[in-house]
Protein backbone atom coordinates (compact mmCIF):
# COMPACT_ATOMS: atom_id res chain seq x y z
CA UNK A 1 0.00 0.00 0.00
CA UNK A 2 0.91 4.14 -0.18
CA UNK A 3 1.61 5.54 2.79
CA UNK A 4 -0.72 8.58 1.64
CA UNK A 5 -3.48 6.15 1.24
CA UNK A 6 -2.58 4.61 4.84
CA UNK A 7 -3.05 7.72 6.78
CA UNK A 8 -6.09 8.81 4.84
CA UNK A 9 -7.57 5.17 6.42
CA UNK A 10 -6.44 5.67 9.41
CA UNK A 11 -8.55 8.73 9.78
CA UNK A 12 -11.72 7.69 8.15
CA UNK A 13 -11.96 4.36 10.02
CA UNK A 14 -9.52 5.08 13.13
CA UNK A 15 -8.68 1.40 13.27
CA UNK A 16 -7.39 -0.65 16.91
CA UNK A 17 -4.02 -1.01 15.31
CA UNK A 18 -1.78 -0.21 12.71
CA UNK A 19 1.14 -2.38 10.69
CA UNK A 20 3.41 -0.20 9.11
CA UNK A 21 6.18 -0.83 6.69
CA UNK A 22 9.08 1.78 6.66
CA UNK A 23 9.47 0.83 2.68
CA UNK A 24 6.16 2.16 0.70
CA UNK A 25 6.69 3.34 -2.59
CA UNK A 26 5.15 6.74 -2.09
CA UNK A 27 7.09 8.24 1.25
CA UNK A 28 8.85 6.98 4.24
CA UNK A 29 7.25 4.87 6.49
CA UNK A 30 9.13 7.31 9.09
CA UNK A 31 6.90 10.24 7.60
CA UNK A 32 3.88 8.49 7.86
CA UNK A 33 4.52 7.51 11.62
CA UNK A 34 4.87 11.24 12.36
CA UNK A 35 1.74 11.96 10.72
CA UNK A 36 -0.09 9.81 12.29
CA UNK A 37 0.80 10.74 15.61
CA UNK A 38 0.98 14.29 14.82
CA UNK A 39 -2.60 14.55 14.23
CA UNK A 40 -5.31 14.55 17.28
CA UNK A 41 -7.79 11.57 15.45
CA UNK A 42 -5.27 8.79 15.15
CA UNK A 43 -2.44 9.52 18.02
CA UNK A 44 -3.23 7.31 20.13
CA UNK A 45 -3.74 4.38 17.67
CA UNK A 46 -0.88 1.72 18.56
CA UNK A 47 1.46 1.47 15.35
CA UNK A 48 3.57 -1.79 14.88
CA UNK A 49 6.28 -1.32 12.61
CA UNK A 50 7.37 -4.47 10.63
CA UNK A 51 10.35 -4.10 8.23
CA UNK A 52 13.23 -5.93 6.48
CA UNK A 53 15.71 -3.29 8.05
CA UNK A 54 17.10 -4.57 11.28
CA UNK A 55 19.08 -1.83 11.73
CA UNK A 56 19.81 -0.42 15.69
CA UNK A 57 19.52 3.07 14.49
CA UNK A 58 16.39 2.39 12.67
CA UNK A 59 14.22 1.15 15.25
CA UNK A 60 15.58 3.48 17.78
CA UNK A 61 14.33 6.61 15.48
CA UNK A 62 11.12 4.56 14.68
CA UNK A 63 10.29 4.34 18.37
CA UNK A 64 11.03 7.99 19.27
CA UNK A 65 8.57 9.10 16.48
CA UNK A 66 5.98 6.85 18.24
CA UNK A 67 6.18 3.48 17.41
CA UNK A 68 4.28 1.18 19.52
CA UNK A 69 7.18 -1.53 18.87
CA UNK A 70 9.52 -2.43 16.20
CA UNK A 71 9.13 -6.47 14.41
CA UNK A 72 11.54 -7.18 11.95
CA UNK A 73 11.26 -9.63 8.94
CA UNK A 74 11.97 -12.50 8.59
CA UNK A 75 8.46 -12.44 10.94
CA UNK A 76 9.01 -14.29 13.83
CA UNK A 77 5.22 -15.51 14.58
CA UNK A 78 4.50 -16.17 18.23
CA UNK A 79 6.37 -12.98 18.76
CA UNK A 80 4.19 -10.98 16.04
CA UNK A 81 1.21 -12.54 18.05
CA UNK A 82 2.59 -11.38 21.11
CA UNK A 83 2.72 -7.92 20.61
CA UNK A 84 -0.82 -7.30 18.36
CA UNK A 85 -2.77 -9.01 21.35
CA UNK A 86 -0.41 -6.94 24.02
CA UNK A 87 -1.15 -4.08 22.18
CA UNK A 88 -4.99 -4.69 20.65
CA UNK A 89 -7.24 -2.68 23.07
CA UNK A 90 -9.68 -5.76 24.87
CA UNK A 91 -12.86 -4.94 23.14
CA UNK A 92 -10.66 -5.49 20.16
CA UNK A 93 -9.44 -9.05 21.53
CA UNK A 94 -12.77 -10.02 22.43
CA UNK A 95 -14.28 -9.32 18.77
CA UNK A 96 -11.46 -10.84 17.49
CA UNK A 97 -11.91 -14.36 19.27
CA UNK A 98 -15.82 -14.41 18.43
CA UNK A 99 -14.83 -13.85 14.47
CA UNK A 100 -12.41 -16.79 14.85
Amino acid sequence: MQGTIGLELAREHHPDLIILDLHLPDMPGTKVLERLKAEPATRTIPIIVLTADASQRQSQLARRLGATDYLTKPLDVPRFIEVISLNLPPSAQSRTRRSK
